[in-house]
């Protein structure tokens, strides 16, 4: 198993160098196609304005911004994608698209993503002002149907996939995420997957992760189980925490939620991973 296209979410110029740091460190192991994809935002109407009192100039403004943006993102990817593959390593492309006024990125970014075996975007940025519209690593994680890595904002040490924390509770995101990580899993020196629900436990009383570590074994990946409390914390939290204290390289988990009409609803873990992230975090729905 492994990733043989990979698509990197292209949408801010700050982040970029991180995003290719993890993509092309995994496109040189597996031999990958890289894509990377920038999708020029769909025309912004800015708050307390309407069509009719904009005025035609402001709502090109953004636009135009991005477009000068993404020349200076491309020659990024371009240039690290081709310091980094050694002859035969892997290959890269770059597109761009536009979304104009009828779509928005998520349904530009979302076909190519389900056509990759890996998808890498940043964390949301709060401060940032496009967030919301460019910003869609929850989305892609909730309906891309694909692995997404989410490269968090935060400064961190370079990207490394040796010691691996898999948040385990037999849950169907769960299970997809594990096995979806295997490419990963199966190439690191260190794995440990969490039970993060101590009052659940195995009617035969072995410890509710042996079985996946088993599964896991016969793929070739090294890993032992553990049992973690969430005491006094959400499950989130407790992640986080534990990859903080114990120097995680990343951080493996289902991605939860539920639909409410046509809106899609983080659950609570997901939503404080996502938010307060400090290591690189694989999810699957």
């Amino acid at each position: 198993m492994s990733y043989k296209t990979i698509l990197i979410h292209v949408n801010n110029e700050r982040n970029l160098p991180r995003l290719l740091e993890a993509a092309t460190a995994l496109a040189c192991r597996d031999q990958s196609h890289l894509i990377g994809l920038s999708a020029v935002p769909p025309v912004f109407i800015p708050p307390a304005t309407d069509m009719i009192a904009a005025v035609p100039g402001m709502i090109e403004t953004h636009r135009d911004a991005y477009r000068l943006e993404e020349a200076r993102m491309r020659a990024i990817f371009e240039t690290a994608t081709q310091d980094a593959a050694s002859p035969g390593s892997f290959t890269a492309e770059w597109r761009s698209v536009d979304t104009g006024i009828h779509q928005t990125v998520f349904d530009v970014i979302v076909p190519v993503a389900r056509a990759a075996d890996l998808v890498v975007a940043s964390q949301a940025d709060p401060k940032w002002l496009s967030t919301g519209m460019l910003d869609i690593a929850d989305q892609l994680a909730t309906d891309s149907a694909r692995p997404v890595l989410v490269i968090p904002n935060a400064p961190r040490a370079p990207f490394a996939t040796k010691r691996i924390l898999v948040a385990w509770n037999g849950r169907r995101e769960a299970t997809r995420a594990v096995f979806d990580a295997v490419p990963i899993l199966k190439h690191a020196d260190e794995v440990r997957v969490l039970w993060l629900d101590p009052q659940a436990s195995s009617e035969s009383g072995d410890l509710p992760t042996a079985d996946i570590c088993a599964a896991l074994a016969r793929h070739g990946v090294r890993c032992e189980g553990a049992i973690g409390s969430t005491t006094n914390m959400a499950a989130g939290e407790t992640l986080m925490f534990e990859a903080a204290k114990f120097g995680w390289d990343l951080v493996v988990m289902g991605c939860y939620g539920h639909s409410r009409l046509r809106e899609f609803i983080l659950g609570g873990a997901t939503r404080d991973v996502l938010q307060k992230m400090t290591v690189p975090v694989l999810m699957s729905h």
